[in-house]
């Protein structure tokens, strides 16, 4: 990856990466991070004392989400790494990744004089020959840009996101710390090399990096709304290209309610319809196009009154190519039909266990996870949850896990989210149901026939009821011409 030379530190570094690193420790430890660390192994035996000592002394409550939403303010990498290892149940497990997903990137605002400033410096043209009006203050303001409402000289009201400034160089700054760290706990911990935390923290930086140039967030909004041309009630803002350059994107202002704040327009709207809508749009996404929005939380999502739905901010984006989709496919049908040995087979096929899994063991362990969750009620179930239970045995049992299907697994558990913020009573997964049926159908219908006459039961069940209905259709051929 590009990045990943310009993140690792110079030996001479170190002393700040080590001064820094205490100072942001004492501040994590102070709010509960000891606990997490424990949690997933990071501590070698041999120090488990030493750590113990740490904890009495310098922790003095748990992780909240008040704490979460101000890590912005230690320095915008930490808001990322946090997003990052929320997409991560294989390796924190979902006591930790539920409560990332909720984390809200805000931090207060940077001078509107600066904002104004850069505008100029990338459009060449005073502030006053772009926009009629350009409101100073700003209507969000997150760790990386904030963003501000305008009308053009034409007419059009428009929202401008603009980076905040040396925003790449202080997210080398803690991407850096967070790789220089990663090289001193591997000293202290065989585990560290195990969770591969180095290579998270490559991914991520790469990502996150790529993010600050907004082209290819205009450049991702627009493949979305293409994806969607002939679909009425879902659309992503229009973009603005003569004024969208790497550090400013301008695109039409929406007008509507958040997802979550719509409680005036329930009233005018069909809800029903509405949470078939939303699932229909998160099927499309994930199964039709392998291409879906990876940051579904509440204010990337509006509704207007018409119940057409708006999704903003497009920095991150998850791909799923055919046979990952496929993949999924057969995961969720062998879930739902309680088929936990199908399950082991497929992951086993996938080439994502060891030689020496036991694969009777795992299959067990996924069975103790799956069924209390699936003798559910429909309308209670969390596919996303439960997804999310299967990616974090890959701690116990090796499974090797592509990071696509984490963040998959995070845009699930939200648009589960969004929707019962919809319908308290909706589930995503009953509504998508026939939606899923055909497109195996026209994707995978080969796939699961070769599947039953892999089954050792086809031969003793499904092979004589096809021969007893061939049978039949034969008798009924022969009557005819008789």
């Amino acid at each position: 990856m590009k990045h990943i030379k310009i993140i690792t530190p110079k030996f001479y570094e170190y002393p700040y990466i080590v001064f820094r690193f205490i100072f942001v420790s004492f501040i994590l430890a102070r709010n509960g991070l000891l606990t997490e660390i424990e949690k997933i192994g990071l501590i070698n035996k041999k120090y488990q004392k030493i750590f113990n000592i740490l904890k009495f002394i310098f922790q003095k409550k748990k992780i909240d989400s008040k704490f979460v939403n101000n890590l912005g303010e230690i320095g915008p990498g930490f808001v990322k790494l946090g997003q990052a290892l929320s997409t991560r149940p294989d390796i924190f497990g979902l006591n930790v990744t539920n409560r990332l997903i909720l984390l809200q990137d805000k931090l207060p605002p940077f001078s509107s004089d600066f904002a104004i400033k850069i505008i100029e410096e990338e459009t060449n043209k005073k502030i006053d020959e772009i926009f009629t009006f350009f409101e100073k203050k700003p209507i969000a303001a997150a760790s990386v840009a904030q963003v501000h409402k305008g009308i053009l000289k034409n007419g059009n009201k428009v929202a401008i996101k603009i980076l905040r400034p040396n925003i790449e160089k202080k997210l080398f700054r803690d991407f850096k710390l967070f790789y220089g760290i990663c090289n001193i706990l591997e000293i202290f911990s065989t585990n560290c090399k195990r969770l591969s935390l180095k290579e998270i923290i490559s991914t991520f930086a790469h990502s996150s990096l790529d993010e600050i140039d907004l082209r290819l967030e205009a450049s991702n909004s627009e493949q979305l709304s293409e994806n969607f041309i002939n679909y009425e009630l879902f659309d992503t803002p229009k973009i603005y290209w003569e004024y969208t350059t790497e550090k400013i994107l301008t695109s039409k202002f929406i007008e509507g309610a958040r997802i979550d704040q719509i409680s005036d327009l329930k009233k005018k709207l069909n809800i029903e319809n509405l949470t078939k809508v939303a699932s229909e749009i998160f099927f499309y996404q994930c199964f039709r196009d392998g291409y879906f929005h990876g940051d579904l939380h509440p204010g990337n999502i509006f509704i207007n009154q018409s119940g057409k739905i708006t999704a903003i901010d497009f920095g991150i984006m998850g791909r799923l190519n055919l046979n990952d989709r496929k993949f999924l496919a057969k995961l969720f049908n062998f879930l739902v039909n309680k088929q936990f040995h199908k399950i082991v087979k497929l992951h086993h096929e996938e080439g994502m266990l060891d030689k020496d899994t036991d694969l009777y063991k795992l299959t067990q362990e996924i069975r103790i996870l799956a069924t209390p969750i699936l003798n559910k009620p429909i309308g209670d179930i969390s596919m996303g949850n439960l997804f999310g239970e299967i990616l974090a045995l890959s701690r116990k049992f090796n499974i090797k896990i592509q990071a696509k299907f984490c963040l998959l697994q995070k845009s699930m558990i939200m648009a589960e989210g969004i929707a019962r913020q919809i319908n308290p009573k909706a589930n995503i997964w009953q509504t998508m149901e026939p939606l899923m049926k055909e497109w195996i159908h026209q994707n995978m219908k080969y796939d699961f026939l070769f599947e039953k006459i892999n089954d050792k039961s086809f031969f003793s069940k499904d092979l004589v009821e096809i021969f007893q209905k061939f049978d039949k259709i034969l008798r009924k051929f022969l009557q005819f011409y008789e």
